[in-house]
């Protein structure tokens, strides 16, 4: 089902009995501070689903396992981000959810217009028959790097490398050697995401 979205800003109020021009003052930082917390809401969600930021370069700044299976809501206080360009990423079974925000002069800002929803590559493993699949809606580039090991002991080496690129359905049929058994790493990238896969033939 879709995930709907909803962001409320959450602003942060203090109840003082303090002289006026005080109250005042308490006032105006307490608006500065509830400009950068805000409320994700998402629902149907699972539980053990991650819920990520990250900054532009795909730098990891906070992760959490979502506990209960249902509606998501937390409140986050982005004070701490310096400003620039960053971006949540709800990571479902085959489905990324991204949904950008911008820190700017002491406010939060969502681009809802850029959100996007894509798929993951998906790999599975028949006898020594690997098979690869995506649903690339806007047709956004992957590729492929499948490394082998005789052991777990050795180094990997590179043995198939393919860039996949304007293709809605991605589908490719990987015939591994039988006499080559043992470890095999696949590294999938897609949408700036790296996805690993390790099976032993």
């Amino acid at each position: 089902m879709k995930n709907v979205i909803k962001f409320s800003m959450c602003l942060l109020v203090m109840v003082t009995t303090m002289a006026t021009s005080y109250a005042g003052n308490t006032k105006k930082e307490d608006d500065d501070k509830g400009k950068m917390v805000i409320t994700l809401t998402l629902n149907n969600v699972k539980a053990g689903q991650q819920l990520v930021i990250k900054d532009l370069d795909g730098l990891t700044i906070y992760k959490e396992a979502i506990a209960t299976t249902g509606l998501y809501n937390n409140t986050f206080n982005l004070k701490a981000l310096p400003e620039g360009t960053y971006y949540f990423e709800h990571y479902k079974d085959l489905q990324i959810k991204r949904i950008p925000f911008t820190v700017a002069k002491g406010e939060v800002s969502f681009d809802s217009n850029n959100g996007k929803t894509f798929f993951k590559p998906v790999v599975r493993k028949q006898g020594n028959v690997m098979y690869l699949t995506q649903l690339a809606l806007d047709k956004e580039d992957l590729n492929v790097a499948i490394y082998y090991s005789s052991d777990v002991k050795s180094d990997f080496e590179l043995i198939h490398a393919e860039h996949v690129t304007d293709t809605l359905n991605i589908e490719r049929i990987y015939q591994l050697s039988p006499e080559r058994k043992g470890e095999y790493r696949v590294v999938l990238t897609t949408n700036g995401e790296d996805f690993v896969e390790n099976f032993t033939l």
